[in-house]
């Protein structure tokens, strides 16, 4: 298992406008755990993936596996593995050489191989098939080849760059429990580059999340939902409800009333209230109740959303599905924004 950390981390690419694909990216991510690299296209987490992999050179900064320095270490020396997003399997070899290139590469006994592949393809769930050819196996299929053909080599790095974005929805979820079953089995280092909230969310330790090249916050997935470092962030998560307000010790005034928090580390003056949809109590009174009107709701099965408006803000709340048969549009309620689920960030210019 193998701790990897970048210091101050940058790329840029040259052009008629020089591009800072990367700014001084500083993380440490820890041994035998998975990370996630999250965020919007071209904020530069597949570049990051890109020169951890060596596969692009750093513009500044330094990259060290278990506190060495790999940036005069080649890829193929480096000791990290990295499955592409389009598989980039060899069309003319069978599942087998694909899988057993890079032991072939270090001229390793081809009995010792041929029983390392059997291995290697029983572990992703696809034994028997090493006379096959990537054209005869479907999406999910040639993603577990690229998948073994990692592996195989025992790295000390996975590197998956958006692991299941070319899968079909019902085929999502299945590569994410392979890959998360593989992890915990081999206790590899693993980092991930996606765009979707979700997948960060379910496969990930911990989360890095960037936006325009630069990190923004590395915390536990629960951590991005409940304690989310700005607006900006609240809202790459889903987050819907802001409420302005200015800060006074445990207490913020905001257009609705007096609103109490639990103490957070946060100056006093101006904040902006966030609460997330499902933390809201609907038909609820006690502390921080406020008065509201039911706009409209969608019922989606497994909970109902429902817009309500107090005073000139609306709220966006996520309640149970048998709730559908509770409320009704054009009711008047009270609405309890619980301290416990407040969460206070500075505004936003």
């Amino acid at each position: 298992m193998t701790q990897v950390k970048l210091h101050g981390l940058s790329k840029s690419f040259a052009g008629k406008e020089q591009v800072n694909a990367v700014q001084d990216l500083n993380l440490e991510i820890d041994s035998g755990k998975i990370t996630a690299l999250l965020g919007p296209s071209g904020c530069g987490k597949t570049t990051t993936l890109k020169m951890i992999a060596g596969l692009l050179q750093p513009t500044a900064g330094d990259i060290t596996f278990d506190g060495k320095s790999v940036l005069g270490t080649p890829p193929e020396r480096r000791g990290a593995a990295m499955v592409f997003q389009n598989y980039l399997l060899f069309p003319y070899m069978s599942v087998g050489d694909n899988v057993s290139f890079g032991l072939r590469m270090r001229h390793m006994d081809k009995e010792l191989i041929r029983k390392k592949v059997a291995e290697i393809l029983e572990l992703v769930k696809l034994p028997g098939y090493e006379e096959r050819r990537p054209k005869q196996l479907s999406g999910g299929q040639q993603q577990r080849v690229a998948l073994a053909r990692a592996l195989i080599i025992e790295p000390e790095v996975l590197l998956l760059d958006e692991p299941i974005s070319n899968l079909d929805a019902h085929l999502r979820d299945e590569m994410r429990d392979l890959i998360l079953t593989i992890q915990r089995q081999t206790g590899i280092t693993t980092i991930f580059v996606t765009h979707d909230q979700e997948e960060a969310v379910v496969l990930a330790d911990r989360i890095a999340l960037m936006f325009h090249g630069r990190l923004q916050q590395f915390d536990s997935p629960n951590t991005f939902y409940e304690r989310p470092a700005s607006v900006s962030i609240a809202r790459f998560f889903g987050g819907v409800n802001f409420l302005p307000g200015v800060k006074r010790g445990a207490q913020v005034q905001t257009a609705l009333g007096l609103l109490n928090v639990n103490l957070q580390e946060i100056a006093d003056g101006p904040v902006v209230v966030t609460i997330r949809p499902e933390n809201i109590g609907l038909g609820n009174d006690g502390e921080n109740a406020v008065p509201g009107r039911i706009l409209s709701h969608v019922y989606v099965g497994t909970h109902t959303r429902f817009r309500v408006r107090s005073g000139e803000h609306e709220f966006e709340i996520v309640a149970d599905a048998a709730s559908v048969e509770r409320f009704r549009d054009g009711q008047t309620l009270s609405l309890q924004l619980s301290r416990d689920r407040i969460w206070l960030v500075t505004p936003e210019d």
